[in-house]
Protein backbone atom coordinates (compact mmCIF):
# COMPACT_ATOMS: atom_id res chain seq x y z
CA UNK A 1 0.00 0.00 0.00
CA UNK A 2 2.90 2.32 0.79
CA UNK A 3 4.35 1.75 -2.54
CA UNK A 4 0.77 2.36 -4.19
CA UNK A 5 1.05 5.44 -2.36
CA UNK A 6 4.35 6.55 -3.47
CA UNK A 7 3.95 5.28 -6.93
CA UNK A 8 0.91 7.56 -6.99
CA UNK A 9 2.66 11.07 -5.26
CA UNK A 10 5.65 9.93 -7.71
CA UNK A 11 3.07 10.43 -10.67
CA UNK A 12 1.60 13.52 -9.51
CA UNK A 13 5.26 15.18 -9.13
CA UNK A 14 5.77 14.41 -12.86
CA UNK A 15 2.80 16.20 -14.15
CA UNK A 16 2.19 18.91 -11.91
CA UNK A 17 4.27 21.07 -9.51
CA UNK A 18 3.54 22.90 -6.31
CA UNK A 19 2.51 26.59 -6.66
CA UNK A 20 1.23 29.67 -4.85
CA UNK A 21 -1.61 30.81 -5.77
CA UNK A 22 -2.15 34.94 -5.08
CA UNK A 23 -4.79 36.81 -3.83
CA UNK A 24 -5.78 40.20 -2.66
CA UNK A 25 -8.90 40.95 -0.97
CA UNK A 26 -10.44 37.61 -2.27
CA UNK A 27 -9.66 38.42 -6.06
CA UNK A 28 -7.08 35.78 -7.71
CA UNK A 29 -4.09 37.75 -9.41
CA UNK A 30 -2.11 35.00 -10.75
CA UNK A 31 0.59 32.12 -9.34
CA UNK A 32 4.41 32.44 -8.14
CA UNK A 33 6.46 29.54 -7.37
CA UNK A 34 7.85 30.83 -4.41
CA UNK A 35 6.18 32.35 -2.21
CA UNK A 36 9.52 33.59 -0.07
CA UNK A 37 10.92 34.65 -3.64
CA UNK A 38 7.90 36.75 -4.64
CA UNK A 39 7.99 38.53 -1.12
CA UNK A 40 11.16 39.56 -1.78
CA UNK A 41 10.67 40.46 -5.41
CA UNK A 42 7.72 42.25 -3.83
CA UNK A 43 9.78 44.08 -1.60
CA UNK A 44 12.32 45.40 -3.96
CA UNK A 45 10.46 46.12 -7.04
CA UNK A 46 7.53 47.78 -4.82
CA UNK A 47 7.94 48.55 -1.08
CA UNK A 48 11.99 49.53 -1.54
CA UNK A 49 11.54 50.71 -5.23
CA UNK A 50 13.92 53.29 -6.56
CA UNK A 51 12.91 56.19 -8.58
CA UNK A 52 13.01 60.27 -8.59
CA UNK A 53 11.91 61.56 -5.16
CA UNK A 54 10.41 58.42 -3.84
CA UNK A 55 10.68 59.08 -0.03
CA UNK A 56 8.67 55.62 0.76
CA UNK A 57 6.15 53.15 -0.73
CA UNK A 58 3.73 51.86 1.21
CA UNK A 59 1.55 48.22 0.17
CA UNK A 60 -2.23 49.30 0.99
CA UNK A 61 -3.06 45.39 0.45
CA UNK A 62 -1.21 42.50 1.45
CA UNK A 63 -1.27 39.37 -0.73
CA UNK A 64 -3.00 35.94 0.45
CA UNK A 65 -0.77 33.00 -0.94
CA UNK A 66 -2.84 29.31 -1.00
CA UNK A 67 -0.68 26.52 -1.88
CA UNK A 68 -1.77 24.58 -5.50
CA UNK A 69 -0.82 21.79 -7.57
CA UNK A 70 -0.67 23.13 -11.29
CA UNK A 71 0.55 21.48 -14.34
CA UNK A 72 3.64 21.72 -14.87
CA UNK A 73 3.10 23.29 -18.64
CA UNK A 74 1.00 26.39 -16.88
CA UNK A 75 3.56 29.15 -16.55
CA UNK A 76 3.11 31.66 -13.37
CA UNK A 77 2.60 34.85 -13.69
CA UNK A 78 5.17 37.37 -11.00
CA UNK A 79 5.73 39.96 -13.14
CA UNK A 80 1.96 40.59 -14.37
CA UNK A 81 0.94 40.10 -10.34
CA UNK A 82 3.78 42.84 -9.13
CA UNK A 83 2.20 45.38 -11.64
CA UNK A 84 -1.38 44.85 -10.42
CA UNK A 85 -0.06 45.23 -6.78
CA UNK A 86 1.78 48.60 -7.83
CA UNK A 87 -1.81 49.79 -8.44
CA UNK A 88 -2.53 48.87 -4.59
CA UNK A 89 0.37 51.60 -3.55
CA UNK A 90 0.64 54.55 -1.89
CA UNK A 91 4.12 56.59 -2.60
CA UNK A 92 5.03 59.73 -1.13
CA UNK A 93 7.41 61.75 -2.57
CA UNK A 94 9.81 64.23 -1.13
CA UNK A 95 11.88 67.47 -2.71
CA UNK A 96 13.30 70.09 -1.30
CA UNK A 97 12.21 74.00 -1.32
CA UNK A 98 14.80 77.10 -0.59
CA UNK A 99 12.85 79.82 1.23
CA UNK A 100 14.03 83.65 1.50
CA UNK A 101 12.37 84.91 4.87
CA UNK A 102 10.17 81.75 4.90
CA UNK A 103 8.93 82.12 1.51
CA UNK A 104 9.40 79.38 -0.95
CA UNK A 105 11.85 80.84 -4.07
CA UNK A 106 12.79 78.02 -5.81
CA UNK A 107 12.14 73.61 -5.36
CA UNK A 108 15.18 71.26 -6.10
CA UNK A 109 15.13 67.57 -6.01
CA UNK A 110 17.78 66.76 -3.90
CA UNK A 111 19.21 68.01 -0.07
CA UNK A 112 22.76 68.07 -2.00
CA UNK A 113 21.37 70.77 -4.78
CA UNK A 114 19.23 72.74 -1.95
CA UNK A 115 22.69 73.03 0.11
CA UNK A 116 24.51 73.93 -3.24
CA UNK A 117 21.75 76.52 -4.21
CA UNK A 118 22.12 78.26 -0.95
CA UNK A 119 25.88 78.49 -0.33
CA UNK A 120 26.29 79.92 -3.48
CA UNK A 121 23.74 82.31 -3.14
CA UNK A 122 24.89 83.66 0.27
CA UNK A 123 28.41 83.52 -1.00
CA UNK A 124 27.62 86.21 -4.07
CA UNK A 125 25.70 88.42 -1.86
CA UNK A 126 27.85 88.07 1.36
CA UNK A 127 28.94 91.73 1.11
CA UNK A 128 25.44 93.18 0.27
CA UNK A 129 23.11 91.40 2.51
CA UNK A 130 22.60 89.18 5.14
CA UNK A 131 20.22 86.86 4.09
CA UNK A 132 17.35 84.23 5.77
CA UNK A 133 17.89 81.18 3.48
CA UNK A 134 16.46 78.16 4.82
CA UNK A 135 15.83 74.54 3.04
CA UNK A 136 12.39 73.06 3.91
CA UNK A 137 11.60 69.35 3.28
CA UNK A 138 8.43 68.98 1.13
CA UNK A 139 6.23 66.22 1.16
CA UNK A 140 3.27 64.97 -1.67
CA UNK A 141 1.54 61.97 -2.48
CA UNK A 142 1.00 63.27 -6.41
CA UNK A 143 3.81 63.35 -8.56
CA UNK A 144 2.38 65.48 -10.57
CA UNK A 145 2.30 68.64 -7.81
CA UNK A 146 6.52 68.37 -7.82
CA UNK A 147 7.87 71.06 -9.95
CA UNK A 148 11.64 71.43 -9.73
CA UNK A 149 13.86 72.83 -11.08
CA UNK A 150 18.46 72.14 -11.52
CA UNK A 151 20.49 73.77 -9.59
CA UNK A 152 21.43 76.21 -12.34
CA UNK A 153 17.73 77.74 -12.92
CA UNK A 154 17.01 77.80 -9.18
CA UNK A 155 19.81 79.88 -8.67
CA UNK A 156 18.53 83.00 -10.90
CA UNK A 157 15.00 82.44 -9.66
CA UNK A 158 16.85 83.70 -6.47
CA UNK A 159 19.23 85.73 -7.76
CA UNK A 160 16.62 87.50 -9.28
CA UNK A 161 14.36 87.68 -6.14
CA UNK A 162 17.32 88.96 -4.27
CA UNK A 163 18.18 91.93 -6.79
CA UNK A 164 14.62 93.08 -6.06
CA UNK A 165 14.71 93.13 -2.11
CA UNK A 166 18.44 95.11 -2.68
CA UNK A 167 17.01 97.73 -5.00
CA UNK A 168 13.93 98.32 -2.57
CA UNK A 169 16.09 98.91 0.31
CA UNK A 170 18.52 101.17 -1.46
CA UNK A 171 15.27 102.69 -3.43
CA UNK A 172 13.89 106.41 -2.78
CA UNK A 173 10.77 106.18 -0.82
CA UNK A 174 8.41 109.09 0.51
CA UNK A 175 5.19 108.00 3.08
CA UNK A 176 6.07 104.60 1.99
CA UNK A 177 6.02 105.29 -1.78
CA UNK A 178 8.73 103.77 -3.66
CA UNK A 179 10.36 106.51 -6.27
CA UNK A 180 11.47 103.39 -8.35
CA UNK A 181 12.31 105.12 -11.87
CA UNK A 182 13.92 108.21 -12.90
CA UNK A 183 11.69 110.71 -14.76
CA UNK A 184 14.20 110.90 -17.73
CA UNK A 185 16.60 108.23 -18.75
CA UNK A 186 19.92 108.32 -17.21
CA UNK A 187 21.53 107.87 -20.79
CA UNK A 188 19.64 111.55 -21.74
CA UNK A 189 21.73 114.71 -21.88
CA UNK A 190 20.16 117.02 -19.40
CA UNK A 191 20.37 120.15 -17.57
CA UNK A 192 19.04 120.90 -14.30
CA UNK A 193 18.28 124.49 -15.44
CA UNK A 194 16.00 125.87 -12.46
CA UNK A 195 15.72 124.48 -8.82
CA UNK A 196 13.22 124.28 -6.28
CA UNK A 197 12.38 127.78 -4.79
CA UNK A 198 14.11 129.93 -6.52
CA UNK A 199 12.43 133.04 -7.74
CA UNK A 200 12.33 134.95 -11.04
CA UNK A 201 10.39 137.27 -13.02
CA UNK A 202 9.03 135.05 -15.06
CA UNK A 203 7.22 133.98 -11.94
CA UNK A 204 5.17 135.18 -9.23
CA UNK A 205 6.37 132.87 -6.60
CA UNK A 206 9.05 131.06 -6.16
CA UNK A 207 9.44 128.17 -7.90
CA UNK A 208 7.79 124.68 -6.36
CA UNK A 209 9.70 122.46 -8.85
CA UNK A 210 13.04 121.15 -10.96
CA UNK A 211 13.48 122.22 -14.39
CA UNK A 212 15.04 119.42 -16.24
CA UNK A 213 16.11 120.60 -19.57
CA UNK A 214 16.60 118.44 -22.55
CA UNK A 215 15.12 117.81 -26.18
CA UNK A 216 11.96 118.20 -27.04
CA UNK A 217 10.06 115.01 -27.68
CA UNK A 218 12.16 112.70 -24.81
CA UNK A 219 10.22 110.16 -23.17
CA UNK A 220 9.04 111.37 -19.67
CA UNK A 221 8.33 107.88 -17.38
CA UNK A 222 6.33 108.50 -14.45
CA UNK A 223 8.07 107.06 -10.99
CA UNK A 224 6.35 105.52 -9.14
CA UNK A 225 3.23 102.98 -10.04
CA UNK A 226 -0.13 104.65 -9.53
CA UNK A 227 -3.08 106.47 -11.05
CA UNK A 228 -3.61 109.37 -13.59
CA UNK A 229 -5.51 112.24 -11.96
CA UNK A 230 -5.17 115.00 -14.43
CA UNK A 231 -3.70 114.84 -18.34
CA UNK A 232 -4.66 118.25 -20.14
CA UNK A 233 -3.57 121.58 -20.38
CA UNK A 234 -3.16 123.38 -16.94
CA UNK A 235 -4.10 127.24 -17.20
CA UNK A 236 -1.33 128.24 -14.09
CA UNK A 237 1.29 128.01 -16.33
CA UNK A 238 2.16 124.67 -16.43
CA UNK A 239 1.02 124.18 -20.50
CA UNK A 240 -0.01 120.59 -21.17
CA UNK A 241 0.65 118.53 -18.40
CA UNK A 242 0.03 115.10 -16.59
CA UNK A 243 -0.65 114.58 -12.40
CA UNK A 244 -0.24 110.97 -10.75
CA UNK A 245 -1.36 110.17 -7.23
CA UNK A 246 0.68 107.55 -5.97
CA UNK A 247 -1.43 106.46 -2.51
CA UNK A 248 -0.26 107.95 0.79
CA UNK A 249 -0.50 111.18 -0.07
CA UNK A 250 1.92 111.27 -2.64
CA UNK A 251 1.37 113.09 -5.96
CA UNK A 252 3.87 113.49 -8.83
CA UNK A 253 3.61 116.66 -11.68
CA UNK A 254 5.01 116.35 -15.13
CA UNK A 255 4.32 120.19 -16.74
CA UNK A 256 4.86 121.90 -20.16
CA UNK A 257 4.72 118.78 -22.06
CA UNK A 258 4.43 118.73 -26.16
CA UNK A 259 2.82 115.58 -26.11
CA UNK A 260 0.72 113.39 -23.43
CA UNK A 261 -0.16 110.08 -23.37
CA UNK A 262 -1.68 108.81 -20.55
CA UNK A 263 -5.34 109.70 -19.93
CA UNK A 264 -6.80 110.49 -16.51
CA UNK A 265 -8.36 106.89 -14.61
CA UNK A 266 -5.44 105.46 -16.28
CA UNK A 267 -3.15 102.86 -14.05
CA UNK A 268 -0.14 103.53 -14.70
CA UNK A 269 3.56 101.56 -13.32
CA UNK A 270 6.79 102.90 -12.84
CA UNK A 271 8.69 103.23 -15.95
CA UNK A 272 5.73 104.04 -18.04
CA UNK A 273 6.16 106.45 -21.02
CA UNK A 274 2.95 109.12 -19.56
CA UNK A 275 4.37 112.18 -21.66
CA UNK A 276 7.15 113.92 -24.17
CA UNK A 277 9.30 116.97 -23.36
CA UNK A 278 8.06 120.33 -24.52
CA UNK A 279 8.04 124.14 -23.85
CA UNK A 280 4.11 124.50 -23.45
CA UNK A 281 2.69 127.07 -21.04
CA UNK A 282 4.90 129.55 -19.28
CA UNK A 283 8.08 128.02 -20.52
CA UNK A 284 11.28 129.80 -21.84
CA UNK A 285 12.67 126.30 -23.52
CA UNK A 286 12.06 122.56 -24.20
CA UNK A 287 12.09 120.89 -20.33
CA UNK A 288 10.42 118.72 -17.65
CA UNK A 289 8.93 120.81 -14.86
CA UNK A 290 8.98 117.69 -12.33
CA UNK A 291 6.94 117.95 -9.19
CA UNK A 292 6.71 116.45 -6.10
CA UNK A 293 3.63 116.84 -3.64
CA UNK A 294 2.62 115.26 0.27
CA UNK A 295 -0.60 115.99 0.81
CA UNK A 296 -0.86 118.98 -1.50
CA UNK A 297 2.42 120.55 -0.66
CA UNK A 298 4.93 120.88 -3.18
CA UNK A 299 8.52 119.53 -1.81
CA UNK A 300 12.18 119.99 -2.90
CA UNK A 301 12.54 117.03 -5.30
CA UNK A 302 16.28 117.62 -5.23
CA UNK A 303 15.86 116.01 -1.61
CA UNK A 304 15.11 112.86 -3.16
CA UNK A 305 16.80 112.71 -6.59
CA UNK A 306 19.43 115.00 -8.70
CA UNK A 307 20.67 115.31 -5.81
Amino acid sequence: MAIGLGLIIAIILIKYKPTYEVKIQGIKLGYVNSKKSFEEKISKEIVNQIGANIDFVVLNVQPEYELKLMSKSQKTNEDEIIAKLKNETSITYKYFAVTLDSQIQSCVNTLEEAKKVVEDIKTEYSDEIELNLQIIEQYTNNLEEINTETIEVAETTLQRTVDLIIEDNNAVKINGIKLATMPIDSNVNTIISSRFGEISSRRTSAHKGLDIACATGTDIKVMADGIVVFSGYDTTGLGYAIKVDHGNGVQTVYGHCSKLYAKVGQTVASGDVIAAVGSTGNSSGPHLHLEIRIDGVAINPQWYIYN
